[in-house]
């Protein structure tokens, strides 16, 4: 049976190196003339002696370039995409590029409104400077509570002695004087008598000797201020003047508590201080970030390549936020075909082989540049693998969307040996063809190389000599005799080799 060829999507191309005949040459003409009416003759003596052997028609192999390829179709579409956002919040002022328009690199695109981007950064501005005023007002007030507080510990701490020394001094004063007031004259003497009996019987020099000595010095002195009037006021002049200063002392220490007190409860905890310092730094942020985004207005948004806006959202007037979408640029330079390879297909395509692409009727060069490893089904459930075409020499011409045809050059041969497809049988042992052999049919298993749509390269089992059978009246078997007419249209062999003789069948 004849083996079944699995066929590209399209027609596929064939480039072949036959040898040239001779023109303005009539014998091939004539040859093959004679060769039909010799069979002819021969038919007629057969039918004459019994039955007819089948006829076949036979062509030779011949040498020449095989370049298989794919044709099929795909959709146009650029290889760079930016999706442009907004770059900052605020109010679009103008829109420079619509859906469908062409522009070029460093071309403003969407221009801000500028004022409403100044009057945010100088609220910014002002929100900053209060900020900062509170924050330093607030840590300049806590330095002044700590200074105070710590000035009020100082005073207090001199105070609080001051008035122990003070205290100590009017009690030592009052009881002196209530001592001199007493009426001791009697207790002195008496005092003084005993005493002076004492020291008779004490050792002169010894310490108990000078202790009482002492005691009797002290004694006479009492007696002596104590009926002095003098004593008697300076002493309660002093007492006045140590409780006057007590009194101011204790005046100054209430002072000096309060305002301890106070510094105490202005001085900022840590948890003030936190919230001081998160304050100002979210001013800070804020107007950093104002700042920022009033620059990136100010810049606008420009085409960072040549291209074509395929998608735009942006209205003058309109209020955007930043990262909002706005538009959405493909390159016009970098531009691919997509398209999608049946299992069949896929099997001969390899990246960087060359194509030839055609889109409205202008023709580019291109090259395979990616080869998905996925298949999808498509809506007949057939699985098939998407694939892209970068085009080499892309122009200004070309209009994104639109369909292409596609001619991928995918595996080629030089000088193979050659033969129709139809030839071509296949079983279950593979490939093989049937050849004339002196009017005998010949089975010859054959290794077959690359195939189009038209001839299949033959890389073991065949040589240029062999008259391979195209067609036959019967079905064929190896050992049938047969009438053979050799091919006169193939044009397949060379100028030497035309397929013109007849074997007749045993």
């Amino acid at each position: 049976m004849k083996r079944d060829k699995v066929k590209a999507a399209e027609t596929v191309s064939v480039e072949q190196k036959p040898k040239k005949r001779r023109k303005h040459k009539k014998a091939p003409i004539i040859i093959a003339v004679i060769v039909i009416l010799l069979v002819v003759v021969k038919l007629v003596s057969c039918s004459g002696a019994g039955a007819a052997e089948p006829v076949v028609t036979t062509t030779l192999p011949f040498r020449g370039d095989l370049q298989d390829s794919v044709s099929t179709s795909g959709t146009v579409e650029s290889e760079t995409m930016k999706v442009i956002y907004a770059p900052a919040s605020g109010t679009i002022g103008t829109v420079n590029a619509e859906a469908g328009e062409a522009v070029k690199a460093g071309e403003l695109l969407i221009g801000y409104d500028m004022e409403e981007m100044e009057r945010t950064l100088r609220q910014s501005e002002l929100q900053l400077q209060r900020s900062t005023a509170g924050y330093e007002g607030v840590y300049a007030q806590n330095a002044d509570n700590l200074a105070k507080l710590n000035e009020a510990n100082l005073n207090l701490k001199v105070l609080n002695q001051q008035l122990a020394d003070y205290e100590a001094y009017l009690t030592n004063l009052q009881n002196n004087l209530e001592k001199s007031q007493r009426d001791t004259s009697n207790a002195l003497a008496a005092e003084n008598y005993n005493l002076t009996e004492k020291l008779k019987t004490l050792t002169p020099g010894s310490d108990e000797y000078n202790q009482v000595s002492s005691q009797l010095s002290r004694n006479n002195y009492l007696q002596q201020i104590a009926s002095s009037s003098d004593y008697v006021a300076e002493t309660q002049a002093e007492i006045a003047r140590v409780q006057k200063e007590i009194a101011n002392c204790e005046a100054y220490k209430a002072k000096m508590e309060t305002q301890k007190s106070t510094g105490e409860a202005g001085i900022l905890s840590s948890y003030d201080k936190t919230q001081q310092e998160v304050d100002r730094e979210l001013a800070d942020m804020s107007y950093s970030e104002a700042e920022e985004e009033y620059i990136r207005a100010k810049a606008g948004i420009t085409a960072e390549f040549d291209g074509i806006i395929t998608e735009s959202s942006a209205v003058p007037g309109a209020g955007v936020t930043r990262g909002m979408q706005l538009m959405t640029l493909e390159s016009s330079e970098n531009i691919k075909v997509s398209f999608n390879a049946s299992k069949y297909d896929v099997e001969k395509l390899k990246v960087g082989q060359k194509a030839q692409i055609t889109i409205s009727g202008r023709v580019y060069e291109g090259e395979v540049s990616k080869i998905d490893r996925m298949a999808v089904r498509n809506e007949s459930n057939t699985p098939m693998v998407g694939a892209e075409i970068h085009i080499l020499n892309a122009d200004d011409e070309i209009i994104l969307g639109m369909d292409a045809k596609i001619l991928i050059y995918t595996d080629k041969t030089e000088n193979a040996l050659l033969i129709p497809v139809e030839a071509i049988n296949a079983d279950k042992d593979g490939d093989f063809l049937y050849v004339a052999e002196n009017g005998v049919v010949v089975r010859k298993p054959i290794v077959c190389g690359i195939s189009t749509d038209s001839y299949t390269e033959v890389l073991e089992g065949i040589t240029e000599q062999d008259a391979i059978i195209l067609t036959s009246s019967v079905n064929l078997e190896e050992g049938m005799a047969v009438t053979v007419i050799p091919d006169l249209t193939s044009g397949s062999a060379g100028e030497d080799k035309m397929p013109i003789s007849i074997s007749v069948g045993q």
